[in-house]
C-alpha cells in the first residue's frame, strides 16, 4: 500500500535519475565543444554550460513530469541551528579534500609519473574577486546542488537512503572530470548529499558547496594576487618540482622525494582528524534530525531506471580511460579528449 501512495505522488524515480545523468553527460562531447569552437570566453562557457544543462534540465523535467517543485528540489529554508553547522563544518571539509586532492595528487604522480592539469579552475579563479565568487562559488553552489542533490538524489531515494546518498555524492565526483579532484568533490558530494537528506533542505547543501568553492577561490586569489591565469590544459612530469618546493627541501637539508613522503605522512593524518571531526558532525546532525528526517519508501523493480544512466556512465568511463593514456604517453587519449571538447 506504501509503495501505491509514494508513486500516486508522482515523485521522481530512479529513471528520472539515469536519464538526466546521461543527457547532461553527453553535452561535454557536443556541447562543449560547440561553445569552444565559438570562441566564448571560459566565463561564459561556465554561465552557460552550468545554468543551460545543470539548472534547467531538471527543473524542466519536473515540471513536464508534474512533479512538486518544492518537495523535489527540498526547497526548504534551514533552520538557524543548521546553517552554524554547514558554517563551522566547511573548513573542516575543506582541509579534508586539500589533504585527499593532494594525496591523490601523488599517487597518480607514481602510477603515471606526470599529472594531467587543467587551467581553467585557476583562470576562473584569478579573476576579479567579486566575480571570482560569482563565477566558482555562487553559481556552481546554486546550479550542482539543484540537479545532484535535487532532482537526482530524490529520484534515487526509491532505491532507499543510503544507495541515494551514496550515488549522488560519487557520481558528483566522477562528473568533475579530474583525476586530481575527485576524491575532494566526493567527500563534498557525501556530506552535502547527507545533510540535505537529513534537514530536508537543499540549501544546507548549497552553504556546504557555496563555502568550500569560495573559500578556495578566495585562498587562490590572494596568491596569485589577481593575476591572470594560464587557461592552458597541460601534462606535466613533476608539479612539485618548483623552486618553493625544493628551496624548501633544501633548507632543511632533504631531497624533494624525502620532502613529499614526510607530506604524505602528515596529511594523511591531518586527513584521517578531519574525517574524525566530520564524522562527529554527521553524528550530531543525525541526532539532531532524528525524529524529523522524512525517511523514503523503496520501491521494488524501480533500479531498473538506472539503466538510463549507463550511457553516461560510458561517456564518464571513456573520458577518465582517455586521461589515463595521455598520462601513458598514448596519442589516442590526446584524440579522444580533443574530439570531447576536453582539451
Amino acid at each position: 500500500m506504501e509503495e501505491k501512495n509514494m508513486l500516486s505522488q508522482k515523485s521522481p524515480v530512479p529513471l528520472d535519475s539515469g536519464l538526466l545523468y546521461s543527457v547532461i553527460a553527453l553535452y561535454y562531447v557536443y556541447v562543449s565543444k560547440f561553445l569552444v569552437k565559438l570562441g566564448l570566453t571560459v566565463e561564459l562557457r561556465l554561465l552557460l554550460s552550468q545554468i543551460l544543462f545543470l539548472l534547467l534540465p531538471p527543473v524542466l523535467l519536473a515540471v513536464i513530469r508534474g512533479y512538486n517543485i518544492k518537495e523535489t528540489f527540498r526547497l526548504k529554508a534551514p533552520r538557524p541551528l543548521e546553517v552554524v553547522i554547514m558554517l563551522v563544518m566547511s573548513p573542516v571539509m575543506i582541509v579534508a579534500g586539500f589533504c585527499a586532492g593532494f594525496t591523490a595528487l601523488l599517487v597518480i604522480k607514481i602510477i603515471f609519473g606526470k599529472v594531467y592539469l587543467t587551467g581553467e579552475v585557476s583562470i576562473l579563479m584569478s579573476n576579479n574577486i567579486l566575480i571570482a565568487v560569482l563565477l566558482v562559488g555562487v553559481l556552481p553552489a546554486f546550479c550542482e546542488e539543484m540537479f545532484f542533490r535535487g532532482m537526482f538524489q530524490k529520484g534515487l531515494e526509491k532505491l532507499g537512503a543510503a544507495c541515494s546518498i551514496l550515488l549522488s555524492g560519487i557520481m558528483f565526483g566522477l562528473f568533475h572530470f579530474d583525476f586530481q579532484r575527485l576524491a575532494a568533490q566526493t567527500i563534498i558530494g557525501l556530506l552535502s548529499a547527507y545533510v540535505v537528506y537529513r534537514t530536508g533542505s537543499i540549501f544546507n547543501g548549497m552553504i556546504l558547496h557555496f563555502m568550500n568553492n569560495t573559500l578556495l577561490t578566495l585562498l587562490s586569489n590572494y596568491m596569485t594576487g589577481g593575476r591572470a591565469a594560464d587557461d592552458r590544459t597541460v601534462v606535466i612530469t613533476n608539479p612539485f618540482d618548483t623552486p618553493a618546493f625544493t628551496q624548501f627541501a633544501d633548507s632543511y637539508g632533504m631531497t624533494l622525494d624525502e620532502l613529499l613522503g614526510i607530506m604524505a605522512v602528515v596529511l594523511t593524518v591531518f586527513l584521517f582528524v578531519s574525517a574524525a571531526i566530520l564524522a562527529g558532525f554527521v553524528y550530531a546532525i543525525r541526532n539532531m534530525t532524528k525524529d524529523r528526517t522524512e525517511k523514503p519508501v523503496k520501491v521494488r523493480g524501480s533500479a531498473k531506471g538506472l539503466l538510463a544512466g549507463i550511457p553516461g556512465l560510458m561517456l564518464i568511463g571513456i573520458t577518465y580511460t582517455a586521461l589515463a593514456l595521455t598520462l601513458l604517453n598514448n596519442d589516442l587519449g590526446v584524440k579522444i579528449l580533443r574530439f570531447m571538447g576536453i582539451m
